[in-house]
This record gives C-alpha cells, sequence and structure tokens, in this order.
C-alpha cells in the first residue's frame, strides 16, 4: 500500500506545480493585456518613444496585476517591474526594433574573477557551430550574413552546423544545444536591464520559460519578446560546454548595467571566451566586425591578435555607432569602463591547442607601392595553413619611408614619407631564425584633391560645398581619387563643386563610383543644380559619364555622396576621378563653322587693319599665338597651319 501512495503523491505534486505554473503564465497575459493596448494607442497617435514610454509607465502604475512597489523609475525609455515575483518589464527599443545606439558613459567596479569549470585551454573540445537567431523571418533587419559566416565557420572547422531560429529559438532549445559546440552566435535583439545588472537575449517565444526562471532573473517577460541571460545557460544545460567561443551579435550584450553578468555565466558553465558590445551595435557595424574578426581566426589567428587587427582596420567604436567591443574570458574580466578600449589577452584559437610545424613559408607580395598615410597588407602564407610553431619579427629598413605593424599572420606596411625602403620578415622557430623574406616597398607622394580628381596633366579648381564634410583623397583599387568626406555620418551630405565656362558642344567627361549601402545611400551627379544621369549606390564598378553643353555659359557641377537616417556599409562613400573638360572650339575658326582655313585667316587681316569688326569671342578665338592681341601675326599663323594641314 505504501508504494502505491508513493507515486501517487508525486503524481498530486506535479499536477499542482503544473497548475501553479499555467496560473502564473495566465498573470503574465492578464498583465500584458492591460499594456498592450495603451501601446497601440500612443504609436497610433504618432507619439514619440518618450510619450509612448510614460503612457505605458502610467499603465502599470495603476495595474493591480504587478507587484506592489516592484516598477522601477523610467530610465531611457524603459522600466523594469515583477508580477507574483516574476521579472518583466517594458522596452520601447526592443519591442519596437529601434536600433538608435545610446551612449552611456558612467564606469563601473572591476567584475569578479571568473571560476571555471573545466581546465583553461588554448581551442574547443568541439568542432561544431551554433547559430541563435529568434528575428530570423520576423525582422527584416537581420540580414543573411550570420548564416554564411556560421556555415562558412563549419566548413573550416570540418564540423556541423546547427541553427535555432524564429520560434525554434526557445529557451529550452538553446540550453541543450550549447554543450558539443566550439563556437555559438547569437544573431538577436539585446536587453540590458539595469536594476536586475545584467544583460539578455531577446527571444520571440515564451516556450519552456517558467516562473522559477523568471522569479530567478534568468528570464525577462516584456510582453511581444522575451529574454534569457547566461545565467540562464548555466543553470539548464546538462554537461559542461566544450570551451567554446560566444559571439554576442546583439544590443548591449555587454552594457554596464550588465556588469558581465551574462558573460560571467557562461565562462563559469565552460566556455573560453564571450564577446559583445558595451552599447547597442548598429547592424553594420557588427557586420564589418564579425568578418574582419573571423577571416583572421579562420587564417589559425587568437582571439587577441584578431581583435587587435579588427579594431585596427575598423576602429572603435562601431564605425557606425557608439558601441565598443568588449571580450571577458578567464584572463579578460569585464572592464572598469566598458565604453573605451580594451587589451585583451584571450589566445583562444578555433582549431585546437596542439602544436603544428611549419613545413615552408612565403610572402604574399615581394613587391609593392604604397600611398603616403595608406597601409597596404602583405600576408606570410604558411604550410600548412595552421602551423603555430614558429614567430615572426617584421623590420623596416627606414620607417621615415614606410613604418610596419605585424603579427604571426601578417604585416601592415604604412607610407610614412615618399621614397623606398625594404621590409623585412624574420621566421623563428623556438627562437632561432630559419629564414627571411622581404618586400620591396615604394611610397609614393599622396595627390591633392585638385589632382586626384583631375585627369592626367588637368588643372580644373574644386571646391567643396559643403564645409562640414568636404571631400578628401582615397586610395580605391590601388589608385587615388577624390573621395566624400561624411562616411559613417547619417543624415547627411558630402558635396565637391566645379564651376566652369563651357561652349556649346564642350564636353566634361570624368568616372565615378559608389560604394554604399545599396537603394539607400547614393552618388549623385548634378549640372546646375538638376540631377544628370542615374543615381549610383551599393559597391558599384566605375562609370563612364559624358556631359555635353547645349548651350554656351557659365556652368556648375557638383557631386552629392548623400546618406539617410541609418546605418552604411562597404566604404560609405563615394568616389571621383579622371574629370577632363574638352573643348569643342577650334582655335582660328572666327567664322563658325568648324574649321580654321584662308576664309579665317582673311577675316583676322582685315580686323587688324580696321577693315572689319569682330565679337569678344571671334577674338578669343582669333589669337591664336596667345599673345593677347589680334593682328597680323594670327592671320598668318592660321592661313600657315591650313596650308600646311
Amino acid at each position: 500500500m505504501l508504494f502505491a501512495l508513493v507515486p501517487a503523491a508525486a503524481l498530486a505534486e506535479d499536477a499542482a506545480y503544473a497548475v501553479r505554473e499555467a496560473a502564473a503564465m495566465r498573470r503574465w497575459d492578464d498583465v500584458w493585456s492591460a499594456l498592450d493596448p495603451v501601446e497601440k494607442e500612443m504609436l497610433a497617435l504618432g507619439a514619440t518613444p518618450a510619450e509612448v514610454t510614460n503612457a505605458v509607465y502610467k499603465a502599470a502604475l495603476n495595474c493591480p496585476l504587478i507587484d506592489e512597489g516592484s516598477i522601477t523609475d523610467l530610465c531611457s525609455n524603459e522600466f523594469t517591474f515583477t508580477t507574483a515575483g516574476m521579472l518583466g518589464g517594458y522596452n520601447y527599443r526592443v519591442r519596437n526594433y529601434d536600433k538608435a545606439p545610446a551612449r552611456m558613459t558612467a564606469p563601473s567596479s572591476a567584475a569578479k574573477s571568473v571560476e571555471r569549470i573545466n581546465a583553461v585551454k588554448n581551442g574547443p573540445s568541439s568542432i561544431n557551430v551554433l547559430l541563435v537567431g529568434p528575428y530570423y523571418g520576423s525582422d527584416s533587419s537581420f540580414t543573411d550574413q550570420y548564416r554564411r559566416e556560421a556555415q562558412s565557420l563549419a566548413e573550416a572547422t570540418g564540423g556541423q552546423l546547427t541553427v535555432l531560429q524564429g520560434s525554434q529559438a526557445t529557451g529550452p532549445n538553446i540550453a541543450a544545444n550549447y554543450p558539443n559546440k566550439g563556437i555559438v552566435i547569437y544573431d538577436s535583439h539585446g536587453n540590458c536591464i539595469s536594476s536586475k545588472q545584467t544583460s539578455y537575449l531577446d527571444l520571440t517565444s515564451s516556450t519552456g520559460l517558467t516562473s522559477t526562471d523568471y522569479s530567478n532573473g534568468w528570464a525577462y517577460n516584456g510582453g511581444s519578446f522575451y529574454g534569457i541571460d547566461g545565467r540562464y545557460i548555466q543553470n539548464h544545460v546538462t554537461e559542461p560546454l566544450s570551451n567554446c567561443f560566444v559571439w554576442m551579435a546583439i544590443c548591449e550584450g555587454m552594457k554596464l548595467g550588465g556588469r558581465g553578468t551574462t558573460g560571467t555565466a557562461l565562462l563559469a558553465a565552460g566556455a573560453a571566451a564571450v564577446y559583445g558590445y558595451s552599447q547597442s551595435v548598429t547592424f553594420a557595424g557588427d557586420y564589418e566586425y564579425e568578418a574582419t574578426f573571423w577571416d583572421l581566426m579562420k587564417e589559425g589567428a587568437i582571439v587577441s591578435e584578431a581583435l587587435e587587427e579588427m579594431k585596427e582596420v575598423h576602429g572603435i567604436p562601431d564605425p557606425y555607432g557608439d558601441a565598443y567591443p568588449i571580450l571577458m574570458s578567464p584572463v579578460d574580466p569585464f572592464p572598469s569602463n566598458p565604453d573605451g578600449a580594451q587589451e585583451v589577452s584571450c589566445d583562444w584559437n578555433m582549431y585546437s591547442s596542439e602544436p603544428v610545424a611549419l613545413e615552408s613559408y612565403s610572402l604574399s607580395d615581394t613587391s609593392i607601392d604604397v600611398y603616403e598615410s595608406f597601409t597596404r597588407v602583405v600576408t606570410f602564407d604558411r604550410v600548412p595553413f595552421n602551423a603555430n610553431e614558429y614567430e615572426l619579427a617584421w623590420s623596416s629598413a627606414d620607417e621615415s619611408v614606410a613604418a610596419v605593424a605585424g603579427n604571426n599572420r601578417k604585416v601592415r606596411i604604412t607610407g610614412v614619407g615618399e621614397g623606398a625602403t625594404e621590409i623585412v620578415c624574420t621566421v623563428l622557430v623556438d627562437g632561432s631564425v630559419i629564414g627571411t623574406e622581404s618586400v620591396s616597398v615604394n611610397v609614393l607622394r599622396l595627390p591633392t584633391l585638385n589632382e586626384a580628381a583631375n585627369a592626367p596633366g588637368g588643372s580644373l579648381e574644386f571646391t567643396s560645398a559643403t564645409a562640414a564634410y568636404p571631400w578628401t583623397v582615397g586610395v580605391v583599387d590601388g589608385m587615388p581619387a577624390a573621395m566624400s568626406g561624411n562616411a559613417g555620418v547619417n543624415n547627411s551630405t558630402s558635396t565637391l563643386q566645379l564651376a566652369v565656362h563651357m561652349e556649346a558642344g564642350d564636353q566634361l567627361t570624368f568616372r565615378m563610383k559608389a560604394s554604399s549601402e545599396d537603394d539607400y545611400d547614393f552618388l549623385r551627379f548634378y549640372v546646375n543644380n538638376s540631377i544628370y544621369g542615374s543615381q549610383m549606390s551599393g559597391d558599384s564598378e566605375w562609370r563612364e559619364v559624358t556631359y555635353t553643353a547645349q548651350t554656351s555659359g557659365s556652368y556648375t557641377f557638383q557631386w552629392r555622396f548623400v546618406k539617410d537616417q541609418y546605418v552604411g556599409s562597404y566604404d560609405d562613400c563615394g568616389y571621383l576621378c579622371g574629370v577632363r573638360l574638352i573643348s569643342s572650339v577650334v582655335p582660328g575658326d572666327v567664322n563658325y563653322d568648324s574649321a580654321a582655313d584662308s576664309a579665317d585667316a582673311l577675316l583676322v587681316l582685315r580686323y587688324s587693319m580696321g577693315l572689319e569688326e569682330l565679337t569678344a569671342d571671334q577674338l578669343a578665338r582669333a589669337d591664336v599665338n596667345g599673345d593677347g592681341a589680334v593682328d597680323s601675326a594670327d592671320a598668318l599663323r592660321i592661313l600657315r597651319d591650313y596650308l600646311l594641314g
């Protein structure tokens, strides 16, 4: 009889828990049934984010289902609360997919030391890759870039790729798939709850999240979205993680208010390193960062090397916003000031820590040209590609001509001053030199803006029509060109201007190219303030343009690179070169018959004798020897050129 009662009691306990759980979830539904209509009404009225948030906040204060005294103060259009002890809150940015970054600069105290479940080692114990994309299919802001990157990483390691997207990206599914992965990528919105000192990965589904998760703060209910933080993973995985690298391509994953809680929990669960941002990162900014970082990692770089190179190439913070990249590892605690440069020491690599001997090597280039203030990259090509038992030392024979910054994979050669020098790569194994390779470097003078815009030998004078964002000189496709100056500046225009006099039939020819966000940012050509030809956007090829003057007179030409209110991509600018003014006027053609012959010579001779009147334009054509006067010498020159062909 006793044995019959035990399972019955257990069953009754499970049933009671299920009833309590269902009641708790219904309470959530009732809370959001009271708040959602207020938000919808304010949005329909065109209210500002602050006005919408204030209205929802007042509704929350008057909602009896929300725990008394649990509603926090308004901060950055968000607030949190609890109901029956379960964590929830309102965040305008996430609910409405507002990607505008917000800056926070207050410092925080140093993070606590990280305790590890598994021993620290340089590489993962799994070759598999996990990609989590809760908003795939529901938010068009998320592109296929991380799908392609994750597949590329799996191909590089030889592992399997698992993708959890949309409604399949639930808390339980994510926790279940975390183990046995060498790389994990979150491609999602993020949400930092300062009052709870943690950052959440936003989900589109609450499936599997329990009242216990909400009460512990591991999960978050935002009404139309939900969230889990690193502690959820830590407390729901059934085995230690595989010394994986976690890339959080999300907003606020490492924000000051989060205090590194998510990163600390993932490290404690067995991750090797966790990467995220101090603020709401722009999509384009993160895409640039990740492409450079993972390209280097696939070449065999360690994390500290790849991050350093990534920052050198793109700068910090986020090229299009205010987000600083942050990495946490056993040797890299959460920084005291997230909104600043961070020194990283992590030596994790995506392959393994096993020694691989260097069999042979070469440099990608042995001779290069580089312009002053610009940089060329020369790679150290290894056999095998993942060899790691070697060290490289790079040096410049003349640092006043070229400077070097190199590591074990490549060197960045920057032109300092016009001249020639040699860059030497010394290869060492176990501290002994086994060989050297060299690169001959020719540093070229960077041309002026006029020189870069003009065709060779041209002397047209260009001016900037926008003082805030003047055009400068850049190098594209290995050659200098005039370049717009408003890269990364939303809602801006950079204009280059040329004013000239043209005769009917004269032609202006040039080449232009856009490197921008497709169909949003544009390079346009204007003639006397009217757009001419089709605008350019995206990563375009060079386009040859010819404009022919229909009448004689003054002409103002403008090249405008126009950016919209959102992020940019590619170089985020427009380029111009090869501008040439081709005159249709035939010197000596005084009678306008498109030829300079004996009739014109006679007309000029009669003028010099006081027998004929010529207009100012005819006089300009008649002065073929350029001495400022029209006389018999010009008539003789026209006749001689005609007779001699």
